[in-house]
């Protein structure tokens, strides 16, 4: 396991995260879904480890759907 110390901008990284979900479901691309799984460990280590508020990191409507 690697602890990396990062100043993140998640609402960026939200919205980065959300482009290339539609590149990714408008084709089929192994490469962006490891980057997408990536920012998702990213968003769940904020959560879980760092305490950073759900709303925070995955948006003011997370879990509302």
């Amino acid at each position: 396991m690697v602890m990396v110390m990062l100043d993140v901008d998640f609402d960026l990284l939200r919205k980065q995260k959300d482009e290339l979900l539609k590149q990714v479901w408008n084709k089929d691309n192994d490469l962006l879904e490891g980057l997408i799984n990536l920012i998702d460990d990213i968003q769940d280590q904020a959560v879980d480890k760092n305490g950073v508020a759900e709303t925070e990191v995955f948006g003011a409507n997370h879990g509302k759907n």
